[in-house]
């Protein structure tokens, strides 16, 4: 059994392109394009389309050119999926519950995405806007804390320290006072 490899891809300015029509069509391109690339559809197949592109996807209901399609891609050195077609996919799309900077993503590796996608809605109920929120803050302290504390170890025993303070549970209740006041108070516990 050979497992997946999990990575985010930072596809801003890359081309993408979707083989196919259709509502996996349709989404496939739609997530590429929130994700910043640059998304070429095309309803069929021609090895033109791959020139210069990062990502292919085949996801039209016809899936006769996939081997086509596997081939041309592989030749090339391009990340290919076609779509409900294992052997002919480099990469997989996993199940995925966004919460601003927070990307939780869940894989069966082909084995039951209806497991996935239940798993993902799980996750939605516990892990709120509040770490959207939560995310936000800790990014606009990243470099404050790089110059406060330059030791890596202190630093990451304070972004314990944060992490596992009241301030999630406090936005949670909207006391966004509260939990900037928290994660202060951690800050300055350790100077």
């Amino acid at each position: 059994m050979s497992y997946g490899y999990p990575v985010v891809l930072r596809l801003a300015g890359k081309r993408c392109v979707v083989i196919g029509t259709g509502h996996e069509a349709d989404q496939k391109a739609e997530g590429l394009r929130e994700a910043g690339a640059e998304v070429v559809v095309a309803p069929t197949f021609a090895e033109v389309l791959l020139e210069g592109a990062y990502l292919v996807v085949a996801a039209g209901p016809d899936r006769s050119d996939n081997t086509q399609i596997f081939a041309a891609c592989e030749a090339r050195g391009i990340l290919v999926n076609c779509l409900d077609d294992p052997p002919r996919c480099r990469f997989t799309y996993p199940s995925v519950h966004r919460q601003g900077d927070l990307l939780i993503a869940v894989s069966t590796s082909g084995a039951c995405p209806a497991l996935a996608v239940r798993l993902r809605e799980r996750f939605a109920r516990e892990f709120g806007p509040e770490y959207a929120r939560f995310l936000e803050i800790c990014r606009s302290l990243r470099e404050r804390l790089a110059r406060l504390y330059p030791g890596f170890l202190e630093r990451k025993t304070l972004w314990y320290r944060i992490v596992d303070s009241p301030a999630l549970t406090l936005l949670r209740e909207a006391r966004e006072p509260e939990a900037l006041a928290a994660i202060e108070a951690e800050i300055e516990d350790r100077r």
